[in-house]
C-alpha cells in the first residue's frame, strides 16, 4: 500500500502496522475494523529517508472499531505499550516540556481511538471525520466507513479551521528557542505544519477546502489573489510558501532549510496576519493590532463553541435552537475549568486559580499574539511579552522573568489543555 511518496518507507510503515494490529488484536478479540487516518492514511505520511533508516514525522492515527468498549485508560495504556515495541517513548516524552528533548526522531507516539458501531454513526461534522470517511486506508477487517455520516465538507465548522491557525501559532512558540534548544527538523517540520494550517483554514473560509496537502495547496494557489484581497496585498507571496513547505513535507529526502530562524520568523508574522484576517471574518470586526487579536481570541466564546454544542445538542436531543445554546456554552465553559484545574492538580501544579471568567483554552490562545510577537525583532520586547505572561498567568502559575521560560510555561499550560491523554 501507499503510505508515502517513498517505497522504502511504505515497506518499514507496513511492518509497523502489522505489529500494531497483531498487538490491538491480543488486547481485544472483537475487533471489526482497524483504519489509518491522517497524511499515512491518505499516501501523504511525512517520513525522511535515510541511508540506514526511514524517521516518521508524524504519528500514526487509527482508529479501532469494536464490538466492546475499551476505556480511555485501557487505550492509552495500549498506545504507549505499542509504541515502546516500535522504538518510541510515546506521548509521555511531551510532558512536562523541555525543549532540547524535543527530536523529530523521538516525536512519534501512536495515536489510538477506539469506537463501536453507534459511536461511528453519531460522529459530528468535522475534518477528521470526512476524512475518516473519504481519505483513509483500512488496515485490517471489514471497511465500514459506509455508516460513517456523509457529511459535506462546507458542513464543518468555521470554528476548526480557526483552532487549526491558533494550535499552530501555539506550537510556534513550543518549538522555538531563542537559546537555540531547538532540534532544526522539528522547528522545519512545525513552520510546515503551519503553512499547512494556514492553508486549510483559509479554504475553509473560501468554502473551497479538499482534503490532502498537495490538493489543497494547488487550489490556494490558484484562488488566492482573487479570494482573499486584504490578505493578499499584505502577504502577496503565502500561496508560494505554502507550496514550498507542502513540497518539502512530501520529499523524503527532506533537504535542510537555510536561514531556519528567519524562515520561522517569517511564518510567525504570517500566522499572525492570517489569524488577524480570519478573526476579523469570524467576528465581523476590525482587527488590526496584536492586542486587537488577543481580545478577539478572549471574546469569540459563544461564536467558537456555538456550532459544536448545535452539534452534540442535534445528535443528543434530536434539536437545537439560539436559547438552547447560548444557555448550554457557560456551562461547557465551566467545566472546561473544572477539568483543567483537576488535571493541573494531578500533574501537582501549586497556586492554581479556577475563578477565572473566561475558558481556558481561550485564554491560552488570547496571550499566544503577545508571546510569539514579542520575539520577532532583534531584540525582545519584553512589554509585549509580559502582556502575554499577564494574561497566562490567570490559568497558569507563570514567575519566570525570559522568553525561554515563559514559552516553556505556556507549552506546558497548552499541554495540560489540548493533550489529555497525558
Amino acid at each position: 500500500m501507499k503510505y508515502t511518496s517513498s517505497k522504502k518507507a511504505d515497506k518499514k510503515i507496513e511492518q509497523d502496522l502489522n505489529l500494531i494490529v497483531k498487538e490491538i488484536l491480543k488486547k481485544d478479540s472483537k475487533i471489526i475494523s482497524i483504519i489509518l487516518t491522517g497524511g499515512f492514511g491518505r499516501g501523504e505520511g511525512p517520513v525522511k529517508e535515510t541511508k540506514d533508516k526511514i524517521i516518521l514525522y508524524n504519528d500514526y492515527d487509527l482508529q479501532v472499531v469494536s464490538q466492546t468498549k475499551i476505556s480511555k485508560e485501557e487505550v492509552d495504556e495500549l498506545s504507549g505499550k505499542i509504541s515502546k515495541k516500535l522504538g518510541f517513548s510515546g506521548i509521555v516524552n511531551f510532558y512536562p516540556f523541555e525543549k532540547e528533548k524535543q527530536k523529530i526522531k523521538d516525536n512519534f507516539y501512536l495515536d489510538i481511538k477506539f469506537y463501536t458501531i453507534k459511536e461511528l454513526k453519531n460522529l459530528l461534522p468535522r475534518v477528521r471525520t470526512y476524512e475518516f470517511k473519504n481519505d483513509s486506508t483500512v488496515v485490517y477487517g471489514k471497511d465500514i466507513r459506509n455508516i460513517i455520516p456523509n457529511y459535506n465538507l462546507n458542513e464543518i465548522p468555521l470554528s476548526e479551521g480557526i483552532k487549526f491557525v491558533l494550535d499552530r501559532m501555539s506550537h510556534l512558540i513550543e518549538y522555538y528557542s531563542v537559546e537555540k534548544n531547538y532540534d532544526r527538523e522539528f522547528l522545519t517540520y512545525s513552520i510546515c505544519q503551519a503553512y499547512s494550517a494556514i492553508c486549510t483554514a483559509l479554504l475553509m473560509f473560501s468554502r473551497k477546502y479538499e482534503i490532502g496537502y498537495e490538493k489543497s495547496a494547488e487550489i490556494f494557489s490558484e484562488n488566492y489573489k482573487k479570494d482573499f484581497i486584504e490578505l493578499y496585498k499584505k502577504i502577496p507571496e503565502l500561496d508560494k510558501r505554502i507550496k514550498k513547505y507542502v513540497s518539502w513535507r512530501l520529499n523524503p529526502k527532506k533537504p535542510e532549510v537555510k536561514n531556519l530562524e528567519e524562515e520561522w520568523k517569517i511564518v510567525a508574522r504570517d500566522i499572525l496576519e492570517v489569524a488577524k484576517y480570519l478573526l476579523s471574518k469570524f467576528l465581523n470586526k476590525k482587527i488590526e493590532t496584536t492586542e486587537d487579536l488577543s481580545n478577539a481570541i478572549l471574546s469569540m466564546r459563544e461564536k467558537f463553541y456555538a456550532p459544536y454544542v448545535k452539534d452534540i445538542l442535534e445528535k443528543n436531543l434530536g434539536f437545537s435552537n439560539d436559547f438552547l445554546i447560548k444557555s448550554v456554552i457557560p456551562f461547557v465553559s465551566f467545566v472546561l475549568k473544572y477539568k483543567f484545574y483537576n488535571r493541573l492538580k494531578k500533574r501537582k501544579i501549586e497556586n492554581v486559580k479556577i475563578f477565572f471568567n473566561k475558558s481556558p483554552d481561550l485564554i491560552i490562545y488570547g496571550s499566544a499574539p503577545f508571546i510569539l510577537n514579542s520575539v520577532l525583532e532583534k531584540e525582545i520586547d519584553n512589554e509585549i511579552l509580559k502582556r502575554g505572561q499577564d494574561l497566562l498567568k490567570k490559568i497558569y502559575p507563570t514567575k519566570s522573568k525570559n522568553w525561554e521560560k515563559i514559552s516553556v510555561e505556556y507549552a506546558n499550560a497548552y499541554i495540560s489543555f489540548f493533550l489529555q491523554k497525558i
